[in-house]
């Protein structure tokens, strides 16, 4: 019996090759109605086809073939070379295609049973299981188990007219996949490579001709670790699930999108984000403009447990540029320190904020259009800072502070603290109240400020910016009873004693111009300093001029001496420097007199020490004279008058005393027993050196005499 008819006893059939799937089946049936005249003596027909065609798919190399043709049950089988699809899935293709149940019906070709191989540039699986739907108006096929290395996906898709619809299964996708892949990963930066991890995805897409329609995606990226060529992308042992859905409507995107961190480490240069309790989120929904790119983000929100909330809107273009055409952005955050060690620290080399802890709460609201911030809220309660290099401390701070760019709009701020320490020195509760708007800022409300027994008064403040030029400042104050020795002490100086008072009746700069309007007071050593015809030019320049005249009235000198290993004087000291200039803050020209004043009747005595200094600055024989004689056993002298002078110019310093004395002039004249005169004989001494002698006797350290 004959088991088999080759097509080489059927060449009549060959003008068959190549026709389409419409025409092909009336020819099927004619042709299998010839078979079964001949049924008797064959069991098996088969009959090569070129290619069956459709709009929307090509299947070539097709083999028909119908088996057990004298059982009761006679099976078609079909066998095809090569299934392609249609952009923009025509990147991957079936082959070795085989179907050994195969249902024909008028117009209609289904595939119960099969097998085939896939081919893509990015993957191949070597068998898999196919079922597919064939006619003239559509098609569909499933794949199931596609072997992508370890991993196995399925595929549904559906084909009708220009109209088409997939859906695809991925579970298990290894690392060495995941590599091949990620050259298709919106990433900045290739990924360099994965070192462990697999991916969990399933996607539903549907469109028309080539383009994408509407997209619903999940992605559970589970255990990766990998990183970018450039380092500036890493995960490690990452479980991140995502889900993006969209849809094209009037020439728009409609989309949204989650993304949830469920565990392990990422790291987005230079920011290092670690899973330690709830899943980090990133939410959005917008719409994207399909020719302009121009991008509408309704909403978005930024959620790290315990760290920081963020939230808002934005519109613009963040396709390869990113432009910013208008965003409201709102972040919230009960735990300072967290925000502060994730989110700011990284950004600077070297941080400012390195060493400080915060604790408190933070609600931030920002502005932005056409790129630039036009609007800013920062609202803040229960703050409170250490600082580890003792640069500043607050203790229950709390405050609003708003800003805007229009000069119209100017808002009231308000900062309050029971304490703040700056650089050491404290100041109790107080609350500032201000406005800021553009490069402006204005004081609202006089405000006194507690400081270490006393107080600092701030009547004025304002600063207002100039187009390209330095800007405008006012202000006007005083200090009451400020301590001196507690000042000196949190300074880390030499201690002093006494208080500081003083008024500041008005400090002003314009046109590049520090001038001080009136006097400026300042008691302290239980006298008086006044500063007038304060002005300083070019003040924030590398080279800057300041002009001023200084009196000294009535200055307790043991209060002053006592503080320095000078050597202890009692009595009292006035005296002047006029027409004093300082160029880049070094003495360039003054007239200077430091004196007992005239009126002066207090105790007046000077010890050993100080004797020898003042003949130092001055080139006196003192030291000489107390070494060699008897007066070397006297501790302190009495003295009448102490007088010393300076008239500094072009670098030299013109020394004169209280009366001329032969040769010389007197520095210290004696009083009553034990008596000493100290005589200069330095008419002209170099300014540096005068500056050096005056640095040696008047440091904390032990004074050398030379």
């Amino acid at each position: 019996m004959l088991n088999e008819v080759k097509r080489t006893n059927y060449e009549r059939y060959a003008a068959f090759q190549g026709i389409s799937y419409v025409g092909f089946n009336k020819y099927f049936f004619i042709l299998f109605c010839l078979f079964l005249t001949t049924a008797n003596a064959i069991d098996t027909a088969m009959m090569d086809v070129a290619k069956i065609t459709s709009t929307t798919w090509n299947l070539e190399g097709v083999k028909l073939s119908l088996e057990d043709i004298n059982k009761k049950n006679s099976q078609l089988i079909l066998s095809a070379t090569k299934l392609t699809l249609p952009k923009p899935f025509n990147d991957l293709s079936l082959a070795d295609i085989h179907c050994d149940k195969l249902v024909w019906t008028q117009n209609e070709m289904d595939c119960l049973q099969g097998k085939a191989s896939v081919k893509s540039v990015y993957w191949q699986s070597p068998s898999t299981d196919l079922t597919f739907h064939l006619n003239s108006k559509s098609s569909t096929f499933q794949l199931a188990n596609a072997r992508l290395g370890d991993s196995r996906l399925s595929l549904n898709a559906e084909f009708k007219g220009n109209d088409w619809r997939i859906q695809a299964e991925a579970k298990h996708v290894n690392k060495a996949l995941l590599n091949k892949l990620s050259p298709l990963m919106s990433l900045k930066s290739k990924l360099a490579f994965i070192k462990q991890g697999s991916l969990n995805l399933s996607a539903t897409l549907s469109g028309r001709d080539d383009k994408v329609l509407a997209f619903d995606v999940t992605a559970k990226i589970n255990g990766v670790t990998g990183q970018t060529e450039d380092g500036k992308m890493a995960a490690e042992n990452t479980n991140l699930q995502l889900h993006l859905k969209g849809n094209a409507l009037n020439g728009l995107w409609h989309w949204q999108g989650e993304s949830r961190l469920l565990g392990g480490a990422l790291y987005v240069d230079p920011v290092y984000l670690e899973v330690t309790g709830q899943p980090i989120s990133v939410n959005a929904q917008g719409t994207t403009n399909l020719v302009t790119s121009f991008t509408d983000i309704q909403s978005f929100s930024f959620q790290q447990p315990d760290v920081v909330r963020v939230s808002g809107s934005a519109q613009g273009s963040f396709s390869k540029q990113v432009h910013v055409d208008k965003a409201d952005v709102v972040l919230h955050s009960d735990t300072l320190q967290s925000l502060l060690t994730t989110y700011i620290n990284p950004f600077f080399t070297e941080s400012l904020f390195a060493n400080i802890k915060i604790s408190g709460n933070l609600e931030t609201r920002l502005s932005v259009v056409q790129q630039t911030l036009t609007d800013a809220a920062v609202n803040f309660g229960k703050i409170n800072i250490e600082d580890d290099q003792g640069r500043i401390a607050v203790k229950e701070g709390k405050g609003s502070v708003n800003w805007s760019a229009n000069p119209v709009e100017k808002k009231q701020s308000e900062l309050s603290w029971q304490v703040l320490s700056l650089k050491g020195v404290p100041i109790d509760s107080a609350t500032l109240k201000f406005a800021s708007w553009g490069n402006s800022f204005r004081l609202t409300d006089n405000v006194k400020l507690p400081v270490l027994n006393g107080t600092i008064a701030v009547d004025k403040f304002s600063l207002q910016p100039k187009p390209n030029d330095e800007p405008d400042v006012s202000f006007a104050g005083s200090v009451d009873n400020l301590s001196l020795e507690q000042l000196s002490k949190r300074m880390g100086w030499t201690p002093l004693s006494g208080n500081i008072s003083g008024q500041i009746p008005g400090v002003d700069y314009h046109n590049k111009v520090l001038s001080l309007g009136g006097e400026l007071l300042i008691k302290v050593f239980d006298g008086t300093i006044k500063i007038s015809q304060l002005k300083s030019s070019g003040l924030f320049s590398g080279f800057p001029r300041v002009e001023s005249e200084i009196e000294l009235d009535n200055l307790d000198l043991e209060q002053l001496t006592s503080k320095f290993e000078f050597g202890a004087i009692t009595g009292r000291l006035s005296g002047f420097i006029n027409n004093l200039v300082l160029d880049n803050w070094h003495p360039v020209s003054f007239y200077a007199w430091f004196g007992t004043p005239d009126d002066d009747d207090s105790s007046h005595r000077i010890s050993q020490k100080a004797v020898k200094n003042i003949a130092s600055i001055g080139g006196g024989g003192a030291s000489d004279l107390l070494s060699r004689s008897f007066l070397s056993l006297f501790e302190t002298f009495r003295y009448d008058k102490i007088g010393m002078g300076c008239y500094l110019h072009d670098g030299v310093c013109q020394m004169m005393g209280l009366e001329a004395e032969g040769q010389g002039y007197y520095l210290i004249k004696g009083g009553l027993l034990p008596r000493i005169d100290v005589v200069g004989y330095n008419p002209r001494v170099n300014w540096d050196v005068l500056v050096e002698r005056l640095g040696r006797v008047a440091a904390p350290e032990k004074a050398v005499i030379q």
